[in-house]
């Protein structure tokens, strides 16, 4: 590896870290790789970052979930992620993220007005669906989630577990597809993705140290706004 590769693996392992808190950085790194080493492999080179930031964070919040939300969601996310991995192929990567960018986008703005009068527990499987699928095409996920999981009024810490573990589920997932499947979990993405485990863990007390410092109200516009950022992103790209 080139110096400059392994200065970008260390900035991807802060940014997988920052991820986890709702700090949407993969929409920012995920394209800036599929430039350089195109879609499929950059894809096996990100998958193993965020699954050092998973376990990273299921040792500060494995505790901390709503278990009633996770077995609501699950079911439908991963049916998203079997039919990304037969259907994915025939879908526009352009039209896919500009449609999540207008879903994102539309939600966030609605939820920041609190314009809102939707129970959004009776449409944990769409959100779950999306939420697969999403995942697996695009790493473009988690604003939607975050989203959701806001919309169902837990508290930060709830947040954060719950995000968790839907997390390490999805990617534990995505991990077995890609090594079995896409076959791009392999020894020169392998050797990469190690290269970003030391800076994970920093991104991800660093952005728990930034978090920790909002309180609930605070923390809630926060994670919105950035969601809405990241529509726009994905609208605009």
């Amino acid at each position: 590896m080139t110096p400059v590769e392994i200065f970008g693996m260390l900035l991807l392992g802060i940014g997988a870290g920052f991820s986890k808190l709702g700090i949407p950085s993969a929409l920012v790194f995920s394209p800036l790789l599929a430039s350089i080493y195109g879609g499929k492999t950059s894809a096996g080179i990100i998958i193993l970052p965020v699954f050092f930031s998973d376990l990273t964070m299921l040792c500060l919040y494995r505790k901390k979930l709503d278990w009633e939300t996770l077995k609501k969601i699950l079911p439908m996310t991963l049916l998203g992620i079997i039919v990304a991995v037969f259907f994915g192929n025939n879908i526009s990567d352009v039209l896919f993220k500009k449609s999540m960018g207008v879903i994102i986008l539309a939600i966030g703005i609605l939820t920041l007005l609190k314009s809102l009068h939707v129970n959004f527990s009776k449409l944990s499987f769409i959100f779950g669906f999306l939420g697969g699928f999403s995942s697996f095409i695009g790493n473009v996920s988690g604003p939607l989630m975050s989203i959701y999981l806001l919309n169902i009024n837990l508290d930060k810490d709830k947040f954060y577990g719950t995000r968790t573990w839907f997390y390490f589920i999805v990617n534990l997932s995505k991990l077995i597809l890609y090594f079995f499947f896409l076959k791009n979990v392999n020894l020169f993405t392998v050797t990469r993705g190690l290269w970003t485990a030391p800076t994970v863990v920093v991104g991800v007390f660093l952005g728990r140290y930034i978090v920790g410092k909002m309180n609930q109200n605070v923390f809630e516009k926060f994670i919105v706004i950035i969601s809405i950022i990241s529509g726009i992103n994905l609208l605009i790209r």
